[in-house]
């Protein structure tokens, strides 16, 4: 507010100058000294706070230098101004002053809405008028996403889009950049944001999961937002520790998580949409359902939940449960209020149980779901038997054996199963197999496990 009072006084000041003169606006004559009497007053306080802000560092310096004395010289033209009308002083010099004034109003509001939302941030707009896209670095399109190099293909992308009006050359909030590898490594103000190997203690992923409320969130509240896809290509990229930027992605342990996203790019081994069984964001049932209560979606987001809309309506939901390893079967009664919403599901590490289980068999448009390191058992399994829109689930380090497979063969549509260190047997998953068909993929340990 104390930034931003001064330009519409001021410039409802300017934008008054020319019509008192005429005998039809002479009645408005009166009010302007006091307008320009609030625009001083208004552009002294901004200036004061400008310079404040500007102590706290992560600006551009040069682009910061010009606002500030232009925001200063504004400032001095219209307390002159005002003297001027207060006492009827120099009238022919009253116009000229205003309209200077009005030049550095203008080009004061250029450079801070430049400071804060990028160099491109009344451009971008004008040009898209004209049917002009924003100049962006170009990229040679991925052919073969084995040879993709991780950072440089993948998420360097996702930070040039997302990323760099906050953190780059022209913007550096929190004294981060993250348009350089030398400069994402070196961190910010705070310290490192990467600890390679270690995504759920480097501070560029964790604050991609904070709710969009929380002061801390990245990108904050009113910016663009990353997708799930493009939270899980980071995640993935820290937890690999690939802290040298050159690795490829043939190089890279790919986890249950990744292979969907991967499969996206097109080209290597990592599959392609149905034909590899993987699943892919496109994973979402045929059906219509309403938008979800904001409500609802709030007291999930109190239980420290991530959800995220995966359609431009907002209709079709993720949830993830990874802030709150404490989620339990008692808090299933918040899930069920997204009943039709929700189609992927990640309750990863959570301590759900069986009882828990039999809720989640409740969601009737779930395709995903991920019960990795859950105390489920065999018999929590029978609660999934008639999710026929389930596409993708992960068992991965569960009690599960070859008695709670045979619940599965009643999900036809079912295309990727993973089944690392259970207690499945080679018997079980080939009588799986035979059951739902030969589209499934069923990962039943290293890479080269996969029947």
């Amino acid at each position: 507010m104390v930034v931003h009072l001064p330009i519409g006084i001021l410039f409802l000041a300017v934008g008054l100058e020319l019509p008192v003169r005429k005998k039809k606006y002479a009645f408005l004559a009166p009010i302007l000294p006091l307008l320009w009497a609030a625009g001083f007053v208004s552009a002294v306080v901004a200036c004061i706070a400008g310079y404040l802000l500007k102590q706290s560092g992560g600006y551009d310096e040069a682009a910061l230098e010009v606002h500030q004395y232009m925001g200063i010289a504004l400032a001095v033209t219209a307390g002159l101004v005002f003297f001027l009308k207060k006492y009827r002083a120099y009238g022919r010099l009253q116009l000229p002053v205003a309209v200077l004034s009005g030049v550095l109003l203008m080009g004061t509001g250029h450079y801070g809405g430049n400071l804060t939302h990028g160099e491109d941030f009344l451009t971008q707009p004008v040009m898209a008028l004209l049917g002009k896209e924003p100049v962006k670095v170009v990229r040679e399109p991925i052919t073969d996403i084995e040879q993709a190099v991780v950072f440089h293909d993948l998420v360097e992308p996702v930070l040039e889009e997302k990323c760099y009006n906050c953190h780059s050359s022209s913007k550096q909030k929190g004294k981060l950049r993250l348009d350089s590898p030398e400069l994402i490594l070196k961190g910010g103000k705070h310290g490192e944001v990467i600890v390679a190997g270690n995504a759920a203690n480097s501070e560029l992923y964790k604050r991609l999961l904070l709710p969009e409320e929380d002061d801390d969130r990245m990108p904050p509240k009113g910016k663009t937002q990353l997708t799930q896809d493009e939270i899980e290509l980071i995640r993935w990229w820290i937890a690999q520790g690939q802290a040298d930027f050159k690795t490829t992605v043939a190089n890279v342990p790919q986890d249950k998580d990744i292979k969907p996203i991967l499969a996206q790019y097109g080209g290597g081994d990592t599959g392609s949409g149905e034909e590899a069984g993987s699943g892919t964001t496109m994973d979402m049932p045929a059906v219509a359902v309403a938008k979800a209560k904001p409500a609802d979606v709030a007291a999930l987001r109190k239980l420290g939940a991530v959800v995220t809309p995966l359609t431009p309506e907002q209709t079709f939901l993720a949830v993830n449960l990874v802030n709150n390893p404490g989620f339990s079967d008692e808090h299933m009664d918040a899930l069920l209020k997204l009943g039709e919403q929700v189609v992927w599901l990640d309750l990863s590490d959570t301590k759900i149980t069986d009882k828990g289980l039999q809720q989640v068999g409740k969601l009737k448009n779930l395709t995903r779901l991920s019960l990795d390191n859950t105390a489920i058992s065999d018999k929590g399994l029978a609660y999934l038997k008639h999710s026929e829109s389930l596409l993708y689930l992960n068992l991965y380090h569960t009690s599960i054996s070859d008695k709670g497979l045979k619940n599965l063969e009643g999900i036809p549509n079912l295309k990727a199963l993973y089944l690392w260190q259970t207690h499945v047997t080679p018997q079980g998953v080939a009588l799986v197999k035979q059951a739902i068909g030969d589209h499934i993929e069923i990962n039943y340990g290293s890479d080269t496990d996969i029947l």
